[in-house]
């Protein structure tokens, strides 16, 4: 039976880069009296609440970010720097995980950094093997709070070139969200026109 129990929870491991929930451990069979003698044993590391890495499996920066979605729960994404770097956009991703939840949520840990929102709709999230992540539109939209100028509009091209977004869904999006008062919204509306026209414009040569 141990034998099983480690066989379907080191599965789950695997998925998600040598790191499991403690829920997880006990739908693969690990009673809390199991768990705590992993964990004293060494075996298990406790990364954060409730979220432990397999001793074996090396620390990275994937890892981390699994690590961060189990501890978040359903409720929250993978967001900012973070999901750019799952979107694959060359942005630098901050040393820490970056997540988005709802305001009412009220996560605290060291290792990660929390991003809380008015708002964030199903229409925001996407699963990208497995992770919770924002969509690029609303990427964009949280990484105009934080990015200079040119940088963001150098990330808008860089996505919009790789087809990953559009104007349309990113200024939908925004207006959906409500712009006013949202901090970066009046840069991104700034920036977007122009990159509009050009991109349609380049699109229009290629077309022909």
């Amino acid at each position: 039976m141990a034998m099983a129990d480690d066989a379907r929870l080191g599965a789950t491991a695997a998925r998600q880069q040598g790191v499991f929930s403690r829920a997880q451990a006990i739908a693969a069979g690990f009673g809390p009296g199991r768990i705590e003698r992993r964990v004293r044993a060494g075996v298990w590391v406790r990364v954060l609440p409730s979220v432990y890495r397999d001793v074996a499996a090396p620390a990275s920066p994937a890892q981390s970010r699994w690590a961060a979605v189990l501890w978040c729960g359903p409720e929250g994404a993978l967001s900012h720097t973070s999901a750019a770097a799952i979107w694959r956009v060359g942005l630098p991703a901050a040393a820490r995980p970056e997540l988005i939840v709802p305001r009412s949520r009220a996560l605290r840990a060291g290792g990660v950094v929390v991003h809380r929102t008015a708002r964030l709709d199903p229409v925001d999230v996407v699963s990208v093997g497995g992770l919770l992540v924002t969509t690029p539109a609303r990427t964009i939209i949280d990484l105009a709070r934080v990015l200079a100028a040119d940088e963001l509009e150098r990330v808008i091209a860089q996505w919009m070139s790789r087809r990953l977004v559009t104007v349309r869904a990113v200024l939908g999006r925004l207006d959906e969200l409500g712009s006013a008062g949202r901090p970066g919204a009046a840069l991104l509306q700034a920036l977007l026109t122009p990159i509009g026209s050009v991109w349609v414009d380049r699109s229009a040569r290629m077309a022909g």
